[in-house]
């Protein structure tokens, strides 16, 4: 719109006539004048309006759309040593009127209704300043990771989402009639990015996939999107983990630095990094949690949510000043099939997750870079080599050793910002009983 200025720059238009559109945040009648709170992008204008004007908005409801002209003039506060501007209006147009109650009050510091309530309503509570700020974060979140694999000459892949075959085998994923063929929905980029280490070495890329979910709990979706990278000529996980860490470390940078009044809307403090995110293995986790933590897991092929917790908010700030920390050496059985065995224990894998802000948030390790060995990998977990002849035509005609991980988007965003459902992370949440809005 030409001429419009944002609320964040009215401050700097002292005395002058401008023109600011948004949407009306609420409205107080006075009779002889009004104040018309004015909502845009960046931040809440109070405007001064006259009778005639009031006359406009009579009928209209909270949400509708304005344009509005007027002169900038310093408001008068309590305190003094707080500058705060107005507008006085001097024209006021209606640029879409809304007749409707809004089924759900926003103009309040906090959107008091339940989690079914919020998504239904997308369409207004989105607007809401919590609400913006959440997905705001998660853009923030996607820059920074983006920025860093930039910085590293890795190329950009986009995945498709439709595959012949289950990407990670087992029954938990969606059929799709493709003109008269079964096909997929994409599980996972995993196959396609490996691909590309004949071609790229080095991608990263931000992928949809597709879980037949069949809870639908706090921390299920049935949609969900995965930050990708895939590295090959890659001599040990290390270096692997060391990507890991270091994209986390910019992407929190990003956050902090281009979203600091969201994350002080949403009161949230982020996790120290200390000088470098230990690293140990799945055992001597599961030990330090009987030990320090007092909980004997030892038997159990994998650490529990409660686990994950302790290890992350209790056991690496104490010992390390992190929030984070890499778990190594899952056992074959908790692993897909494409990740690389363990020489010395083929009961054992050279894979790894990265804990932070309480839960897993990167799964990832060394992947099987030749033929026979991932063939037979295939059949140990049940699936038919068959099914995967266009993955398994990379490994004839030669990948180099590689690895790489996958993050969850909604997860990771859910995790930074402490919200107790993955769906208040998700912009517009699929699960097992929601397909809209």
């Amino acid at each position: 719109m030409k001429n419009r200025i944002l609320v964040k720059d009215l401050a700097g238009k002292l005395g002058e006539s401008v023109v600011i559109a948004g949407w009306l945040n609420t409205l107080r009648d006075m009779k002889n004048f009004g104040f018309a709170i004015v909502r845009d992008r960046t931040g809440l204008a109070q405007v001064v309006v006259d009778v005639a004007q009031l006359e406009q908005l009579k009928g209209l409801q909270l949400e509708t759309v304005v344009k509005v002209t007027g002169v900038i003039k310093e408001k008068k506060s309590k305190d003094p040593s707080i500058k705060e501007v107005e507008m006085q209006a001097e024209t006021l147009e209606i640029l879409s009127p809304v007749v409707d109650v809004v089924p759900v009050e926003i103009s309040k510091p906090e959107l008091d209704v339940q989690l079914d309530t919020l998504i239904d309503n997308r369409v207004i509570t989105l607007r809401h300043p919590k609400q913006r700020a959440i997905f705001r974060v998660q853009a923030a979140l996607v820059h920074g990771y983006r920025q860093y694999m930039e910085a590293q000459g890795f190329t950009e892949i986009f995945f498709p989402i439709l595959a012949g075959a289950a990407s990670e085998g087992g029954a938990e994923f969606f059929k799709v009639d493709y003109y008269g063929r079964e096909a997929t929905l994409s599980q996972s980029a995993q196959l396609y990015k490996q691909i590309t280490m004949g071609v790229y070495e080095g991608v990263y890329g931000l992928s949809y996939s597709f879980r037949a979910e069949k809870f639908a709990t706090s921390r299920h979706l049935t949609e969900f999107n995965q930050f990708e990278f895939e590295l090959g000529f890659v001599d040990d996980m290390d270096e692997v983990m060391q990507h890991a860490e270091d994209s986390i470390r910019a992407m929190m940078a990003t956050v902090e630095r281009g979203c600091a009044d969201e994350l002080a809307l949403l009161n949230v403090t982020l996790p120290p990094l200390g000088e470098k995110f230990p690293r140990i293995t799945l055992k001597a986790a599961l030990e330090a949690y009987r030990d320090e933590g007092g909980v004997d897991e030892t038997s159990e092929p994998d650490l529990s949510p409660a686990g994950e917790r302790w290890l992350s908010t209790v056991w690496a700030p104490k010992h390390f000043g992190s929030g984070f920390v890499f778990v190594t050496d899952y056992p074959t059985v908790k692993r897909p099939f494409y990740a690389k065995r363990d020489p010395n224990d083929q009961s054992n894998t050279i894979t790894f997750d990265l804990i932070g802000f309480g839960s897993e948030i990167i799964s990832g390790g060394m992947r099987i870079n030749r033929y026979d060995e991932q063939v037979q990998a295939l059949k140990e977990k049940g699936l038919n080599p068959a099914d995967f002849e266009d993955y398994l035509t990379m490994h004839k005609f030669g990948i180099p050793p590689e690895g790489g991980f996958g993050m969850g988007l909604q997860r990771l965003t859910q995790n930074v910002l402490g919200l107790a459902n993955i769906k208040e992370a998700t912009i517009f949440p699929r699960d097992v009983q929601r397909l809209r809005p």
